[in-house]
């Protein structure tokens, strides 16, 4: 039960961060509409992209997702995950 608990729960830190990601874009594209700039509407597109991503994060395909995971960290300016490091702990 502890890995399922463990992957549920990794599964919601990713859903969470693709959600914020995709709010982040609506938000800048808002902004940017105000401030006159055209465009907006690849924002929305990518913002919509996201929702669909985290939607259906357990059946995606893990390098897709560790991808997806991996852009909307850079796209927020939060530390990326380096792929030489392993993740689970050591025995």
């Amino acid at each position: 039960m502890y890995e399922n608990e463990r992957r549920r729960a990794a599964l919601r830190t990713d859903r969470e961060l693709l959600d914020r990601a995709a709010a982040w874009l609506r938000h800048e594209a808002i902004t940017s509409g105000y401030a006159g700039l055209q465009h907006k509407h690849v924002a929305f597109g990518l913002a919509l992209i996201l929702d669909e991503l985290a939607r259906h994060l357990p059946d995606l395909d893990d390098a897709v997702r560790w991808q997806a995971v991996q852009s909307c960290r850079q796209l927020l300016g939060e530390q990326l995950d380096s792929p030489a490091l392993r993740r689970t702990r050591r025995r």
